[in-house]
């Protein structure tokens, strides 16, 4: 027997066809997400907040944070995670601009002064300078992320003692293993950033040198993947200028609010409890850069005439020298990077 659709019944089913073509068209005509790739760190407080405050939806109706643990794992997955804007050290960042993969369109913050080498309270480095420390250590290991800014620190402090990499024993470590490690009595020293660095003055470890001691800068870069930034040049400023609104913001709120917000961030972002006295400690020395710092350090405006390329191109040829004496860089790649094109304020707001 053949089935007869009512006709009101055949109205209706093309009704809702006609309706649901438009609704299918939008849905396909919808841009994908901005993809954006952050270590669970200071620069990331930034786009956290401006995220928790839909301000960086702007020209961006969908926006994805993902953490990543060391700044050389997000550079090594930005293709297989396919991240449009991330952030991480100059150190690691460099992978991706000698690939020619991303522009540098900002600095989250500079660091130094959260890298720090740690030993154990009970060993001579907490006492030995100098000489004798660089004797005592000889031959000793040293736990440390290899091509990081850790890594660079550890080779500044070595090179201060007249030491050089191959003097002692490099174990790769990320900061949360190398600290427990180092706790329990395994390897001499490690290099480390924060907030591993307060784990490990919480477990009785003695800090030795920092960034900043050494005589070294270490920003964190904002990266842009080159192809999705020159297709959506415009999504790229409007992302910035969410950032640079919330670093805007934090310079407005009272150290107590702020400290809470930071805690609430390294929770809910980094999965980490953070006392109040280290989240304030945090805030106090950490460079935040709004908008008119961020040009100058790019080097779209002069900072000062003893500087009109920007500083920030004076801190990367350091860490691309710190690549030569590791050998990651040969001397044509290193020079290939040296007039670091890539680093551009075009995108800026």
């Amino acid at each position: 027997m053949q089935f007869v659709r009512p006709l009101w019944a055949c109205l209706a089913i093309s009704c809702l066809l006609i309706s649901a073509a438009p609704a299918q068209s939008a849905d396909h005509a919808r841009p994908a997400p901005l993809r954006t790739a952050w270590l669970a760190e200071f620069e990331a407080f930034a786009a956290w907040y401006a995220h928790d405050r839909q301000w960086d939806r702007e020209n961006n109706p969908a926006v994805e944070l993902r953490p990543f643990p060391t700044g050389r794992l997000l550079v090594d997955n930005m293709h297989a995670y396919g991240w449009n804007l991330g952030a991480c050290g100059g150190v690691p960042a460099l992978r991706a601009l000698l690939r020619k993969d991303v522009y540098v369109v900002g600095v989250g913050t500079e660091e130094a002064a959260f890298n720090a080498v740690y030993a154990r309270a009970s060993s001579p480095l907490a006492r030995l300078n100098g000489g004798g420390a660089a004797r005592y250590l000889r031959g000793k290991t040293v736990l440390c992320p290899l091509g990081t800014s850790a890594h660079q620190l550890l080779l500044a402090w070595l090179d201060g003692m007249g030491l050089r990499d191959t003097d002692v024993t490099i174990v790769d470590a990320e900061p949360d293993e190398a600290v427990r490690a180092l706790a329990k009595g395994l390897g001499e020293a490690a290099a480390l950033w924060a907030p591993a660095t307060y784990a490990a003055e919480e477990l009785g470890l003695f800090r030795i040198t920092d960034g900043r001691k050494s005589g070294i800068a270490q920003p964190v870069l904002l990266l842009a993947e080159r192809g999705y930034a020159d297709k959506h040049p415009e999504r790229i400023t409007a992302y910035l200028r969410s950032y640079l609104q919330a670093v805007e913001s934090f310079g407005k709120m009272p150290v107590e609010e702020l400290a809470l917000l930071y805690q609430r961030f390294q929770r809910e972002f980094a999965g980490k409890a953070l006392s109040a006295a280290n989240a304030r400690r945090e805030l106090e020395t950490h460079l935040l850069f709004p908008l008119e710092k961020q040009k100058a350090l790019l080097g779209g405006v002069e900072a000062d005439a003893a500087r009109p390329e920007g500083t920030l191109r004076d801190w990367l040829k350091d860490v691309i020298a710190f690549h030569k004496k590791t050998g990651a860089l040969s001397s044509r790649e290193a020079g290939e990077l040296e007039s670091l094109p890539l680093v551009t304020p075009r995108f800026l707001p």
